[in-house]
């Protein structure tokens, strides 16, 4: 009996020697990085018998490191309709369709990996970032907190339960965790912009600042913690602060106009007009349609004493403060108003369209009309028309015709007055 047990592992040994020997020598091949001589032999084999899932498994884990993701994925799905249960092909499956940006037809893959073996740290990882790729948050929350309460120290799980609190509106829990990541490994900068993010939306600027300041302790002329710090002063109003972060900014050469117009702004308040004046302007080069920029310059010249250029300025920051289309909005209104037979409002959304817009002269002779239609005295239309005629109008076929049209009205309204000034008095 023993002998015949004997007997048969050696023909079993020997029926599966070619076997084995292929499959090392493909692995020592993808060990050395000859992926080409692997991809050779796992094509020949399986040219002979197509019903292999690892060798598929093996040429989707070749393509992958040759970044032939598409090819993967279909060596992949092979191995996957012979083997739907193994987990190293599921695993294969979810992170080649990732990387193809495929994140919705990766995350069935991940959820069935993760099913597999709940208790997986990294199925839990690989599932929630799986939901992150496609800015699911709630799941995933879930998800790492059931990893962290089983490995409250792992840095990487601690990081991404923080940063899915902090999508699902647990706050208090994102504050806690990330201090915690921020202690275990303080060279990661994203934790304190995430942290200090939680704490802006809750409006907490003190602790924004401290998470910050604490940020360049470790990073100290880190371009993205000066600008954080250097916008949350700004928003605070507290321009004395403001400077020191823009400034800092500033000397890693990176002038972007925002930058350049809080800190003009800030120079303005702390009585450094003169320096105000210089990041203002370039600001204003870059951004002509801004009134605010505008708007501290001539308030910039007005303290220097420079009272025409001040003038010139705040002038010009009235006028582009308004929204080119709202004169439109009001002409359109006067003239459904003038529909609806309502002539006196009317005649007041007309006014306002000409005074928010000095060139839609064709305002005016509207209002005229208006007015010769709505009232017995004509004094009120000769005034509009007269108005019209003497507005700088555009030499067109259009004004033309209005303007011909204004003026035969004029020597109208003028006849009858004055034939009816002859008329004979009653006795």
């Amino acid at each position: 009996m023993k002998f015949r047990v004997v007997k048969n592992l050696l023909i079993i040994l020997m029926l599966s020697s070619p076997y084995l020997l292929c499959a090392q020598e493909i692995d020592l091949l993808i060990l050395n990085n000859e992926y080409d001589k692997a991809l050779q032999i796992i094509d020949n084999e399986l040219s002979k018998n197509e019903g292999q899932p690892v060798l598929y498994l093996k040429k989707g884990m070749i393509l992958q490191k040759q970044f032939d993701f598409a090819g993967a994925v279909a060596a992949l799905e092979k191995a996957w309709q012979l083997d739907s249960l193994n987990t190293n092909i599921l695993n294969e499956l979810g992170e080649a369709n990732s990387s193809l940006g495929n994140y919705q037809l990766a995350l069935p893959y991940f959820k069935a990996l993760y099913k597999a073996d709940t208790t997986n740290s990294v199925n839990a990882i690989k599932l929630a970032r799986a939901y992150f790729n496609q800015r699911i948050y709630r799941e995933p929350f879930e998800i790492l907190k059931s990893a962290y309460q089983r490995d409250s120290n792992n840095v990487f799980i601690n990081k991404q339960f923080a940063f899915s609190a902090a999508r699902t509106a647990h706050d208090s829990i994102a504050i806690f965790i990330y201090r915690k990541v921020i202690s275990q490994n303080p060279a990661d900068l994203s934790n304190y912009t995430n942290l200090a993010s939680v704490f802006q939306r809750k409006e907490n600027y003190d602790e924004v600042v401290n998470t910050l300041e604490k940020g360049l302790e470790v990073f100290p002329e880190e371009p993205t913690l000066l600008l954080k710090l250097g916008e949350t002063h700004f928003n605070k109003r507290a321009y004395a602060k403001t400077v020191i972060p823009y400034e800092k900014y500033l000397v890693k050469g990176d002038s972007i106009p925002e930058v350049l117009k809080n800190l003009g702004i800030s120079y303005f308040f702390e009585k450094r007009e003169k320096e105000g004046l210089v990041l203002l302007e370039k600001c204003l080069l870059t951004n002509p349609d801004d009134p605010i920029v505008g708007l501290y310059i001539g308030l910039c010249f007005k303290e220097l004493n420079q009272l025409n250029e001040s003038i010139d300025y705040l002038n010009f920051a009235a006028k582009i403060a308004i929204p080119y289309y709202l004169a439109d909005i009001y002409h359109h209104l006067g003239n459904a108003y003038g529909l609806h037979r309502d002539f006196k409002k009317s005649i007041e959304a007309l006014q306002k369209a000409y005074e928010l817009d000095t060139t839609k002269c064709n305002a005016l002779f509207e209002i005229a009309t208006t007015y010769e239609e709505m009232q017995k005295d004509k004094a009120p239309a000769i005034k509009y028309y007269d108005a019209y005629l003497r507005s700088a109008k555009e030499d067109n076929a259009y004004h033309r015709k209005l303007t011909e049209y204004a003026l035969a009205r004029k020597r109208k309204f003028t006849e009858e007055q004055f034939f009816e000034g002859k008329k004979p008095e009653k006795r």
